[in-house]
């Protein structure tokens, strides 16, 4: 749901910063009375998401009410806060000495730095986890015995395709589905043959470039070369990264993402673009339906997996993974231990694949039950050879924040294929030098 977000770059006001961690902190959680003491039995576990889109809002606070209704718990007190405050305040937080008890975050490098400080509880401390793990599918499973769960409560993930309005392609005279690039193509040029720009791209925060690119490289690359690029072991001025830019500035000149620059709108725009019949198509992840569609417009968008280019090339796909952490200071760890499970249970997660559009990450959920976009993706996604999250969240965030930037330069052509990619390959042997 969040990967939008995460995309975002917003400067705070370093004043706004004081101002906003001194609020949440002494407010929300809670100030010492005057003679230094606190009634722990009263004082509520304080829980932050940045879950704020009407859908998933009302999913949290009622899965908040649901344990609050259980007096023998701790109870919770829930905030809601935009994403990219939480990720300007986190650090603030997770250092304070009374930080939230529990938050929700994602899976990938950007919770390295809180690993390696212990800000994060491990989640093998948590009475009842290995019942959790159990029930989980196994990717999670994995990820909670040597990977990013060991620190971090993986409870969805989401999918990334192309979505449309049907009544547009019906117009259009486009035959569905579409499955390889000679369709898509085909589906390009009817569009254009109706005044339609086949794609809105929408960059402006940096996401929709990236996903390009994340894509193609694994259509045509592989995900194993993906894998390797987003490791650092292989440079980007390699001929298959080259490749990879090419055809994007090739489909460019071919008029499938119109005349306005890239980042001269968002993501947001883009989707409503499509909605007006301005454009065909865009490639967003499925947090689409939660963020910018209203509920009863739903039923006029579709989507369709990013088409294979060559058929002999295993697939990789983008699946971001979200959930939940307790801050290492935790006064309550027990309890927000407790909490945790409470937001992995079946219970929750039955209710999140009837309320938001995401893909539960247990074993055990009945998919007749969930939402039918939500069966649809994670059909698409079991089709996959190897999955993966995000460019910023696979890959070191030095190289992640360079390569976004400049791959944003690139599609709004503000820089040319060659100094992107040196640039992008100075970042990766700096990082590299300075961690030999």
């Amino acid at each position: 749901m969040r990967i939008l977000s995460t995309c975002k770059i917003v400067l705070f006001n370093a004043i706004r910063l004081i101002i906003l961690t001194c609020s949440f902190i002494q407010c929300m959680w809670g100030a010492e009375d005057p003679s230094g003491q606190k009634d722990e039995q009263l004082q509520p576990l304080s829980f932050i998401t940045d879950q704020t889109s009407p859908p998933t809002k009302a999913f949290i606070k009622q899965v908040v009410e649901r344990w609050n209704s259980d007096k023998s718990r701790r109870p919770v007190k829930h905030v809601f806060i935009d994403h990219e405050e939480l990720r300007g305040l986190l650090e603030s937080y997770l250092t304070s000495s009374n930080p939230p008890d529990i938050l929700t975050w994602f899976a990938g490098n950007r919770m390295k730095s809180f690993i390696d400080r212990e800000l994060m509880i491990k989640t093998a401390s948590i009475s009842g986890i290995s019942t959790l793990n159990a029930a989980l599918q196994p990717r999670f499973q994995r990820m909670i015995e040597n990977g990013d769960a060991r620190y971090f409560l993986p409870t969805s993930y989401y999918w990334w395709g192309i979505y449309y309005r049907p009544s547009i392609f019906k117009e259009a005279g486009i035959d569905m589905p579409i499955n390889n690039w000679q369709e898509l193509t085909v589906a390009a040029e009817k569009l254009r043959s109706k005044s339609i720009v086949p794609f809105a791209l929408g960059s402006r925060y940096r996401c929709a470039a990236t996903a390009w690119f994340d894509y193609l490289n694994m259509r045509l690359n592989g995900p194993e070369f993906h894998q390797q690029l987003l490791d650092l072991k292989i440079p980007y001025t390699d001929e298959r990264v080259k490749r990879v830019l090419s055809f994007f500035r090739k489909l460019q000149e071919s008029g499938w993402f119109g005349s306005d620059k890239a980042n001269s709108y968002d993501e947001e725009e883009a989707v409503g673009r499509v909605f007006s019949g301005k454009a065909g198509m865009t490639l967003i992840g499925s947090y689409v339906q939660d963020e910018y569609v209203p509920s009863d417009s739903i039923e006029h968008l579709d989507f369709f997996r990013f088409p294979i280019i060559d058929e002999s090339i295993p697939i990789g796909e983008d699946t971001p993974i979200d959930g939940f952490f307790a801050a290492g200071r935790s006064k309550f760890s027990s309890d927000a231990g407790d909490f945790l499970l409470y937001l992995g249970s079946k219970e929750v997660q039955e209710l999140a694949s009837r309320s938001i559009t995401a893909i539960p990450t247990r074993a055990d959920i009945d998919f007749k039950n969930v939402k039918k976009d939500v069966a649809i993706g994670r059909e698409m996604i079991d089709r996959a050879d190897r999955l993966f999250q995000f460019y910023d969240l696979d890959t070191v965030w030095e190289i992640s924040n360079v390569g976004m930037s400049l791959i944003n330069e690139f599609v709004s052509y503000e820089s040319d294929e060659s100094t992107v990619l040196q640039r992008i390959e100075k970042a990766r042997l700096g990082f590299l030098h300075r961690s030999d």
